[in-house]
């Protein structure tokens, strides 16, 4: 049952007053008589129901500070931010010259006419010359790169645990040296949970699926070697990301071919490139400035002893991010609120709205004494305004060292405004429901799943399995078996993985979660799912018209039916350890084939064995998963009905 919401000022001033005249005659023995207005104590029980009143409407009003504090004292983020939006900038040098241009990190460019929406470059980019209209070349066991261009996902490396690798020539040009890496964007269709390394959702150490070298080679000739150092944000190809590899000595823009490999591709399925493109960096919706110091000495002089000081920044209101300061020759520290400062801590709160630097009052937070010099640093930007898409008229908001353009690759996304101490509430009572300890089951299965920065589509916890003692059940012992996301939009294509296994890093992931979550007695383990080869043979009553085309829907139909994702009965991945029943092959059989055939009998055989003509269900292991290698289908006479009969 759900208690109601209590409520504290439910007595009102008329309710006081009621109360407090009944009681008088009891209270003075019959000698106050007189209790109408004009009377002076009743005057003063009015003047105190009063007040009385206003004290209980408090009770139901907690002050924003509250709030905060018990939010951080709940370990609990206090109301974030805003956020700036992110995406990915290619720059173009507007002309040649006999150098390459470095563009530094911190440059700020704007698509905006007015200069208002102004991003700001993670890191420096060397713009080398490209090719005109040239677009880089990809390679696997044959040339990829009209997929690319066409955007139809390139698979990079198979995920069968073999070898493999994938060759890139980009449109460089000349042969200039490097004066800084080379940073390509690779835009991955990657699932939701891996996000791309430039939003702020993304996790920065999640373990890659595979061992992957980078190395570059000189087209046409045998030239080739390693990078000397390699900075990878997509996370081993789990995500999209930015790459910047930095070349050796004697490297030049001939040397246009970059290869990378793994000694085994481990990954749940190969990873699908959309697009790659060279002189890219992240950028944020964020404009760094430097406070004058003469406005900023102006408002020091002008302070009082007294709390309450702050610092109004220029060209801040409404847009405030982040500041550093230092006064007087100390450093101050930003803090969300002052609910857990000392009287000699050196802290300060963000007001976006007016765009200052807000102090302490000397008891939550130091009071700043006037005088000393002041030099604060800070960044503007933020909210919804940086959202958008994709666009190509980017140029530098202030003057640059190189004369550049940019486009935005991908869409600008992220941007939100400030968090209200009413939405932290909502946020912190949503998650007071979430999971954070493995003692159930299901509590193995929503933490396995929710594992930040891997796609786990689907996890079963079998408790008591254990691998050492796999004839047994084992008390305190789980075993968690997961399904990766991995694509289902085309069962035909060449790179679909019919028996998802999760990469090795996604198994480390999982397991470092739920060895934090898990109870002290438990012994916890992450595993692959066990499949079980299927062969189901159909007998088709009747003479098809087109045999071959019941044949590839009835083998789409089946296939589906039992996939690992999107089979079963609510399409969300047949379940673990369900049986294999006939009827329920032959029911899924037969609603794909429609008019086109008529199904009489289904036979089922496991792991490689022939089709049983048995009805009955064949089961399968616990936390096994079937995954369909065979379907054959035999014409048989067609009965009649009430044929055999005596």
């Amino acid at each position: 049952m759900t208690l109601p919401v209590p409520r504290l000022d439910d007595l009102t001033w008329a309710d006081m007053m009621a109360a407090v005249r009944r009681r008088v005659p009891a209270e003075s023995d019959g000698t106050w008589t007189l209790h109408a207005p004009v009377d002076p104590g009743v005057t003063l029980l009015e003047l105190f129901a009063y007040l009385l009143e206003q004290r209980l409407y408090w009770l139901d009003q907690l002050p924003d500070a509250l709030v905060v504090a018990v939010l951080r004292l709940l370990g609990l983020d206090p109301p974030r931010p805003a956020r700036p939006a992110a995406t990915v900038l290619r720059l173009t040098a507007r002309r040649a010259g006999t150098a390459v241009p470095v563009v530094p990190a911190g440059t700020a460019l704007t698509r905006d006419p007015a200069g208002r929406v102004v991003f700001t470059l993670d890191d420096g980019v060397a713009v080398f010359p490209l090719a005109e209209d040239a677009q880089p070349t990809v390679w696997t066991d044959r040339d990829r790169t009209a997929d690319l261009q066409a955007r139809r996902g390139v698979p990079l490396l198979a995920a069968d645990g073999a070898p493999a690798r994938a060759r890139f020539t980009l449109p460089l040009t000349g042969a200039h040296p490097a004066p800084g890496p080379l940073s390509l964007l690779f835009e991955l269709d990657a699932p939701a949970a891996a996000a791309p390394s430039w939003l702020p959702g993304a996790v920065a150490d999640v373990p890659p699926p595979a061992e992957l070298t980078w190395s570059w080679f000189r087209p046409g000739t045998d030239l080739c070697g390693p990078f000397e150092e390699v900075e990878d944000g997509t996370a081993g190809l789990r995500r999209s990301g930015v790459v910047r590899l930095h070349p050796p000595s004697g490297w030049t823009t001939r040397d246009s071919g970059v290869l990378v490999s793994t000694p085994a591709a481990t990954h749940a399925a190969p990873p699908r490139l959309l697009q790659l493109a060279v002189n890219v960096s992240a950028a944020r919706h964020l404009r760094r400035r430097t406070a004058p110091a003469g406005e900023l000495r102006e408002q020091i002089d002008a302070w009082l002893k007294l709390p309450g000081q702050r610092l109004v920044l220029p060209e801040a209101a409404e847009r405030l991010v982040e500041a550093s300061l230092r006064l007087a020759g100390e450093e101050w520290r930003p803090v969300p609120d002052f609910a857990f400062g000392g009287p000699a801590d050196r802290i300060f709160v963000l007001d976006r709205a007016e765009g200052a630097v807000v102090f302490g009052d000397g008891l939550t937070g130091r009071v700043p004494r006037p005088g000393g010099d002041a030099s604060v640093e800070y960044a503007v930007g933020g909210g919804r305004d940086g959202n958008g898409g994709t666009t190509a008229n980017w140029v530098p908001a202030e003057e640059s060292p190189a004369a550049v353009t940019a486009a935005n690759l991908v869409r600008a996304e992220g941007g939100a405004e400030p968090e209200t101490v009413a939405e932290a509430r909502r946020r912190a009572a949503a998650s007071l429901g979430e999971v954070t300890r493995a003692v159930t089951a299901d509590d193995f299965v929503t933490l396995a799943r929710t594992t930040p920065g891997v796609a786990v589509a689907r996890a079963h916890a079998s408790l008591g399995e254990h691998p050492g003692f796999p004839c047994s059940p084992v008390p305190g012992a789980v075993t968690v078996h997961l399904v990766p996301a991995v694509p289902r939009d085309d069962p035909d294509r060449e790179d679909f993985v019919a028996a998802p296994h999760p990469d090795p890093g996604t198994l480390c992931a999982v397991a470092a979660r739920l060895e934090q979550a898990r109870l002290l007695t438990s012994e916890v383990f992450v595993r692959a799912p066990r499949y079980r080869d299927v062969a189901v043979r159909a007998d088709l009553s009747g003479d098809p018209a087109d045999r071959a085309r019941v044949s590839a829907v009835l083998t789409g139909a089946l296939r589906r039916f039992l996939d690992p994702l999107v089979g079963g009965g609510g399409r969300d991945g047949w379940p673990f350890g369900e049986p294999l029943r006939p009827s329920a092959l032959l029911r899924a059989a037969q609603q794909a084939l429609g008019d086109l055939a008529n199904v009489s009998a289904v036979a089922i055989g496991l792991d490689g064995a022939d089709p049983d003509e048995d009805c009955r269900e064949v089961p399968i292991g616990p936390g096994d998963l079937p995954v369909l290698r065979a379907v054959r289908t035999r014409i048989v006479s067609a009965v009649e009905p009430g044929e055999g009969l005596a």
